[in-house]
């Protein structure tokens, strides 16, 4: 403990009072004797901290033993030894405070250095090559995201031994950088390669993303080595053909809107008028609710033509709440006139109002494209709540990739107007549907084949088949030996809710030999089932 030296005037009164407690006799004079010894012993710098305590205590005795007793002077006394006892714990206090500051710093410093290092070797290897797929615009992010002026600052200022060694090795490999670069071959594959398969794209917008790619590719490497010549080039040649590739592009643009919504779909509560779209921003949007209908606009960067290649069904992938796609999703899609395909856009309807269904829906119909009605009909059978909706275009060719896009549909206030549009499409394309048509007759095989349906232990009871097969198929084996042969058919049921429906099958007769075959009809498969109006099988 460090000797305490008390100032000539405290001395005075510590004799004085001492003096004057000497003659004291009252009930606490064995705590008052014992008191100014500790304060002798505190005075000579001997445990100071120890006697404080009893000292302290002895006088909360003494108040308590002699209330009348006049203690100020032992406080005045106490109080003086309470003040260096504090100064000194402040001090080591405070060097205490200064170490771990000075460590925490370190610490932070190394941590600093640890993490530039780890995010260098995602950018940088001593072999040849990194992560795979870490090019173009994600090896920009990662370059980018390593902030080379930063670490150049703090290097600069780094006086302490914190990071030391990863600084060392943090400036051997940015040194290493372009022989990197000459290993892994990055020019070449990386910016040379899509430059090259940029000229073979099918559209401008695929040419104009190789483009890109090579751009990001470029930039990355100049911020880590901002002299390297055929990077600087190769930029140079890369922004004057994106600016080729952005003036052959701009034919395809209706507008700056198409132009910043390109492969997008834009919801609407009512059908775009194309070159309006900023004036009609009120009824653009991704939130609908009850009583609001659904139209869709794709922006393309072709047309729709060069998109379909002659298909008019443009394929939908469509789910409500992350379900099943609606109708099997291979099945179902918008139907896209040849006549509406001179345009670089696509416009549909989700949930369309009667005046849309007058002008568009004859085709579905025609069809029996059951992609809207079943949408409809998912709606319906959800009731009145919110859904989140993804749609998904899929193009037939490779010109354009597929579009999908997301909404929400809160129908908390009610499905009356859904379900009602949801019947009347329900009975059209009933109306339009007709049985498969007879291609033989023959009542014995059609009975030996319902007997067969029913015995498969389906739910569904058959009442009658269809044989729509003009003649027997022949199936044989690798050899050419023959086995059985098939025809298809069709078997009408009525479901658990009354509706009829009817479902395709193929049976067979096996080969018994000398150009014969068994009289017995076997079940072989089974393929969709649609439903029909019941009126339809009378």
């Amino acid at each position: 403990m460090k000797q305490f030296i008390l100032p000539i005037f405290c001395l005075f009164v510590i004799i004085n009072s001492h003096a004057q407690d000497a003659s004291y006799t009252g009930p606490a004079k064995t705590q008052v004797k014992s008191f100014w010894g500790k304060i002798e012993m505190m005075k000579q710098g001997k445990s100071v901290n120890s006697y404080l305590v009893g000292a302290t205590n002895l006088l909360k005795t003494i108040k308590e033993k002699d209330p009348s007793y006049n203690t100020s002077a032992m406080e005045a006394e106490l109080k003086v030894f309470q003040d260096m006892v504090a100064k000194q714990e402040a001090e080591i206090q405070k060097q205490n405070d200064e170490k771990k500051e000075a460590s925490a710093k370190g610490e932070e410093e190394r941590n600093y250095y640890v993490g530039f290092w780890q995010k260098l070797i995602g950018v940088y290897s001593s072999g040849y090559d990194i992560e795979p797929g870490i090019t173009g615009k994600a090896y920009h992010d990662r370059v980018k995201a390593l902030n080379l002026a930063e670490y150049t600052e703090k290097k600069a200022t780094n006086t302490g031994a914190a990071g030391k060694g990863f600084i060392a090795k943090i400036d051997e490999a940015l040194a290493d950088y372009d022989k990197y670069l000459i290993r892994a071959d990055r020019l070449k594959w990386n910016v040379t390669q899509p430059m090259t398969d940029s000229r073979g794209a099918s559209n401008p917008q695929k040419k104009m993303a190789l483009l890109e790619h090579a751009k990001y590719e470029c930039e990355a490497v100049l911020i880590l080595s901002p002299n390297n010549e055929p990077f600087k080039k190769k930029l140079q040649e890369i922004n004057k053909l994106l600016g080729n590739a952005e003036g052959e592009a701009s034919r395809f643009f209706t507008s700056d809107f198409h132009k910043q919504n390109l492969n997008k779909i834009i919801w609407s509560s009512k059908p775009l008028v194309i070159g309006k779209e900023s004036e009609m921003s009120s009824f653009i949007k991704t939130e609908f609710k009850t009583g609001e209908y659904i139209y869709g606009t794709a922006y393309l960067g072709v047309t729709a033509n060069e998109a379909m290649n002659g298909n008019t069904n443009l394929r939908v992938r469509i789910k409500v709440d992350g379900g099943t796609a609606i109708w099997g999703g291979d099945l179902s899609y918008f139907e896209l006139p040849l006549t509406a395909q001179n345009k670089s856009y696509i416009q549909f309807a989700l949930l369309p109002d009667a005046q849309w269904l007058k002008d568009n829906y004859a085709p579905y119909i025609a069809e029996e494209n059951w992609t809207i009605s079943y949408f409809l009909d998912e709606l319906v059978r959800g009731g009145d709540v919110s859904h989140a909706i993804t749609c998904e275009l899929i193009f037939p060719t490779n010109n354009i990739r597929d579009i999908e896009s997301e909404l929400s549909l809160d129908l908390n206030s009610g499905i009356t107007e859904i379900k009602a549009m949801s019947g009347k499409l329900h009975d059209e394309l009933m109306a339009s549907r007709t049985l498969p048509k007879a291609g033989m007759k023959n009542t014995a095989m059609e009975q030996q084949m319902v007997a067969a349906l029913n015995k498969l232990g389906w739910k569904e009871h058959f009442t009658k088949v269809i044989i729509n097969s003009p003649d027997w198929t022949i199936k044989k084996n690798e050899l050419g030996v023959i086995l059985y042969r098939i025809v298809s058919a069709v078997g009408i049921f009525k479901d658990h809710d009354g509706k009829c429906m009817y479902q395709e099958f193929t049976f067979r007769q096996d080969y018994t030999g000398g150009g014969n075959y068994s009289s017995t009809i076997k079940y072989n498969s089974y393929g969709g089932k649609r439903e029909i109006g019941c009126d339809k099988l009378k």
